[in-house]
């Protein structure tokens, strides 16, 4: 399993938990981000930027750290 901290701009990823820390799951699903959302990485320089449902959210690298993901291989059906 991956952390969220350790993926690349451009990446496709399912988060599937928050290491241990009811704070932090707190904060991100009151931003209605769950365990399952799928997120991609917009940036990963200075802040983790990543977008969920058309929304943009940003984290410090020391949150991202905490956060367990799936990347996922996504094909391109657009043919971009």
């Amino acid at each position: 399993m991956t952390m969220l901290s350790q993926l690349k701009s451009g990446v496709t990823a399912r988060i599937v938990a928050f290491d241990n820390n009811s704070i932090l799951k707190e904060k991100f699903v009151s931003n209605v981000i769950t365990e399952g959302s799928i997120i991609r990485i917009i940036s990963c320089y200075g802040l983790i930027t990543f977008s969920v449902d058309s929304k943009i959210f940003s984290v410090s690298f020391c949150i991202a750290e905490k956060v367990r993901v799936i990347e996922l291989k996504i094909s391109n059906l657009d043919g971009e």
